[in-house]
């Protein structure tokens, strides 16, 4: 008897798959700093300035500075508020040279400067500085905070931060020469009657938003910074507010 052998035909089932092309997040941008005197920035005039700021990627983002003022008696310097001053040349005691700002070599800020030193939180200058898109791990200095007799002024500064929920966001500082903690109702300040040159560590502080683990309400999507004085009359005054770093959030 002939057997028949039954063949089967082996079939290949070939799955074609399209590729899963998924689009990867836009992650956290690192290296920003805000170098006074180096990064791209433009003064409108006395209250409003802008900088844009690019990390090693190339990837920009935009910081705006607009003041306001409470009352018409102590007004931001208009040649002077918002400028970065001279590294270069003799300078005077109205505009001094800045090379190292609070002692840090190369640093220069920039200034928040009132004409006049008229008394009173009520004559304060609020600056409000804005990114374009959140940022975490935001360092700066605040410096230059001076308290003297003869001609006769007292800086006080305050600092408030907020997220992009409008949520006040906390941060660390380390005070070097002043004292306060930068509230309202304690804000930051010199004790003593001395006027630090500009160049000199000893009346500044040092301020971080850096979170351990950051999440949305950490993130930082503006500041205001106050200044105002507290004794006075007809002399000016000025604050410097130093280079900035930061990660940026997203694309």
């Amino acid at each position: 008897m002939v057997r028949t052998a039954a063949w089967t035909v082996p079939v290949v089932s070939v799955a074609a798959t399209a590729p899963a092309f998924a689009a990867s997040p836009c992650s956290d941008r690192y290296g920003y700093v805000l170098r006074w005197g180096t990064t791209s920035y433009s003064r409108t005039d006395a209250r409003s300035s802008s900088a844009s700021v690019t990390s090693g990627d190339s990837s920009a983002v935009g910081v705006t500075f607009a003041s306001v003022s409470s009352s018409t008696a102590n007004v931001p310097d208009a040649a002077r508020n918002l400028t970065i001053p001279a590294n270069t040349g003799t300078g005077t005691t109205a505009d001094p040279v800045v090379t190292s700002l609070g002692g840090r070599a190369g640093e220069r800020g920039v200034m928040l400067y009132h004409a006049t030193s008229t008394i009173g939180r009520a004559n304060r200058q609020d600056v409000t500085i804005t990114f374009s898109r959140p940022v975490r791990g935001l360092k700066f200095w605040v410096t230059d905070i001076d308290t003297i007799t003869s001609p006769a002024y007292s800086d006080r500064v305050e600092l408030v931060g907020y997220s992009s929920s409008n949520a006040v966001v906390g941060f660390g500082f380390a005070n070097d020469g002043v004292t306060g903690s930068g509230t309202q109702a304690d804000p930051w300040l010199r004790a003593s009657n001395a006027n630090v040159n500009e160049n000199a560590a000893g009346a500044q502080v040092s301020v971080d938003f850096t979170a351990t683990s950051p999440t949305a309400a950490t993130d930082v999507k503006r500041i205001v910074l106050t200044y105002w004085n507290a004794t006075g009359g007809t002399q000016y005054h000025r604050i410097y507010l130093g280079n900035l770093s930061f990660t940026a959030i997203g694309c």
